[in-house]
C-alpha cells in the first residue's frame, strides 16, 4: 500500500496565496519608499478587467477584477505555495 500525501483544501491554498500576495505587495511598496533606486524591482503592473457596469434600468450589474503585480508579490505567491506544500 503506497502512502499518498494529502494537502489541506483549496480554501487554505487560496487564503495563503492572497496573504502571500498582500504581504509581498506591502514589502514591495516599503522597498520602493525606503530605497528609491529599487524602482525596477518594486514597479507595479496591473492586469485584469477594469470596472464594467451595465445599467438596465431595473437591474445594475457591476464587475471588475484587477491584480497588481510586482516582483515581491510574485515572491509572496511562491512563498505561499511552498508553505502550502509543507502543511
Amino acid at each position: 500500500m503506497s502512502k499518498s500525501r494529502t494537502y489541506p483544501g483549496w480554501q487554505i491554498f487560496i487564503l495563503l496565496l492572497v496573504l502571500g500576495g498582500i504581504i509581498g505587495g506591502w514589502i514591495g511598496d516599503a522597498t520602493q519608499t525606503i530605497w528609491p533606486a529599487a524602482n525596477l524591482w518594486a514597479s507595479t503592473r496591473s492586469v485584469g478587467i477594469p470596472d464594467f457596469s451595465l445599467d438596465l434600468g431595473v437591474l445594475d450589474f457591476s464587475f471588475g477584477f484587477m491584480i497588481h503585480l510586482n516582483l515581491f508579490t510574485i515572491i509572496g505567491f511562491v512563498a505561499a505555495y511552498m508553505v502550502y506544500k509543507r502543511l
